[in-house]
């Protein structure tokens, strides 16, 4: 036909349902593989500390691992930074200096201590479990107070008492696990007292985690619910379904890269996550665009001519920009650090997939479901756009 673009000639749609039956293969695997390995949370979602240690002199994973292997608390050892750095992160999930169950023990014995519950004038127990702030109505030894504490194994670090003997007041801060990490790794690997051994200490409460967490699920939620509006407000209903099926499609098998890898799920994934349904909306939106615009020009075109026309418009814009912002991403997945890998997999994975899924998933769905309106209506109808 006359006045049409030039460009790829390639029969995208003649093999849709291969890579349809391919595409639900790979969903439901990365569902069964959510459902059963599940996912390497960070500090970010699952809670703990997270140690960044800097030696004097090269020593190992394993070393580490040795050294710390008498504390009983379950941990991780990462090389962090360029080798000659000698630094690694010590990632202590799910863990406080006090758990869950001795902050309740803690609290419980503080109030026998008070004579009942109604005897402490205040309580208040960090979710760490490293400060403690305990208000008494009655006189209370300073001694009973910190047998307490080491009845429970915990050492204290300081410890002040207001000046009302009557009524004591005592702010109580612990050698936290962090503490105790950085004394076994100074111990064992006879690390002098004046060298910077921890640059860097951050904990997350598993409260804390839990809630970003579900806030990270619920961001990349309302993102497909406003996109579905987006795109049916500016095309129709016919387009809105395979934009929205495409992005879920992008997302479950990105974080399905992750449960297999095991590469570690953290705030910075859900930025990438987020980014992703941004860049893949945006591919699909340039195929509808196109599809729309050839509804009117090439009137008269079988629907999916039609639409593999379209695709085949838009090819080399498709090609050119998912390759270059491909080479950024790579840029950052290579020299960007153990901090930004985690983010830089995602978009390598998630702009790969969108870019398949804006060929094979968005554009069949609306095929499908232009043909299923029509299906009532003549052969011939079926298979005219318009």
């Amino acid at each position: 036909m006359t006045g049409e673009r030039k460009g790829f000639d390639f029969d995208w749609i003649g093999r849709m349902w291969l890579f349809i039956i391919m595409s639900t293969v790979l969903v439901a695997g990365s569902v069964a593989l959510v459902a059963t390995r599940g996912l390497n949370f960070g500090i970010d979602f699952a809670g703990g500390y997270e140690i960044q240690v800097k030696f004097p002199e090269t020593v190992s994973e394993t070393q580490i691992r040795e050294v710390l292997e008498p504390l009983n608390v379950d941990f991780g050892v990462q090389r962090y930074g360029k080798p000659e750095d000698n630094t690694h992160l010590i990632l202590v999930r799910k863990h406080g200096t006090v758990t869950k169950e001795g902050r309740a023990a803690i609290e419980a014995d503080f109030q026998a201590l008070a004579g009942g519950a109604e005897g402490l004038s205040t309580w208040s127990m960090a979710e760490s479990g490293e400060n403690i702030t305990a208000g008494f109505l009655a006189p209370v030894d300073e001694a009973k107070v910190r047998g307490l504490l080491d009845k429970h194994g915990l050492t204290i670090k300081k410890l002040s008492r207001s000046e009302r003997e009557d009524q004591p007041e005592y702010s109580i801060q612990l050698v936290s696990l962090a503490g105790k990490i950085e004394s076994a790794l100074r111990a064992g690997f006879k690390i002098a007292a004046d060298w910077p051994l921890v640059p860097r200490v951050e904990f997350v409460g598993p409260q804390v985690g839990e809630q970003l967490r579900n806030q990270g699920f619920m961001a990349v939620l309302y993102s497909f619910f406003f996109i579905l509006l987006y795109v049916a407000v500016r095309f129709d209903l016919f387009f809105a379904p395979g934009a929205v099926i495409a992005l879920v499609h992008d997302v479950t098998i990105t974080v399905g890269v992750f449960a297999f890898t095991g590469l570690e799920f953290n705030l910075t994934v859900v930025a990438g996550l987020l980014t992703l349904v941004g860049y893949s909306i945006n591919d699909t939106i340039v195929v509808y665009d196109r599809i729309r615009e050839n509804v009117v020009r090439l009137r008269g075109r079988d629907l999916r001519g039609m639409v593999n026309t379209s695709m085949n418009e838009t090819m080399s814009r498709t090609i050119l920009t998912s390759f270059l912002t491909l080479l950024v991403v790579a840029a950052l997945f290579i020299f960007g650090g153990e901090v930004i890998k985690p983010f830089a997999v995602s978009l390598l994975v998630g702009i790969t997939i969108g870019t398949y899924s804006s060929i094979y998933i968005a554009s069949p769905i609306y095929i499908l479901l232009k043909e299923r309106f029509h299906k009532g209506a003549t052969a011939a109808d079926v298979a005219t756009a318009t």
